[in-house]
């Protein structure tokens, strides 16, 4: 008797402390906090514009998934492709697409994404789109 209740009471606290969460093992945003907009190349018309680190910057707040954009650029002919502005982002699975997720910049997808080496490359050139080119 004194080992079933043993037994049941080692199994309850395995099943207690054995589920519990970790918070460290959660998934981080990959593009969260300040980007500087440095370049924008593509389309069929062989746009390449640059821009000085810092002139437009990106800021990724994954707690309520906006990107707040500063655009200072003053060029009219260079494209910044977002005005200074707040704007919904998130995540779109996409199987149809080389990378299988996609970025959604308010209601448009802007493309895959890559974050490395403290660069995003965000990159819709398979639609014949941008190359956009974000560092930290």
């Amino acid at each position: 008797m004194k080992k079933s209740i043993l037994y049941s009471l080692l199994l309850l606290s395995l099943l207690q402390f054995g589920c519990s969460t970790n918070s460290n093992s959660s998934a981080t945003d990959p593009v969260q906090g300040l980007w500087k907009l440095v370049a924008v190349d593509g389309t069929f018309a062989g746009i390449h514009d640059t821009f000085t680190p810092g002139l437009i910057t990106w800021t990724f707040n994954p707690t309520n998934h906006t990107v707040t954009v500063v655009n200072n650029n003053t060029d009219p002919n260079a494209w910044d492709l977002l005005d200074s502005g707040v704007y919904d982002y998130h995540f779109v699975n996409n199987p149809d697409s080389p990378c299988g997720e996609s970025i959604e910049i308010n209601g448009s997808i802007y493309g895959c994404y890559t974050v490395s080496n403290n660069s995003l490359i965000i990159d819709q050139a398979i639609a014949d789109g941008f190359a956009i080119t974000l560092t930290h």
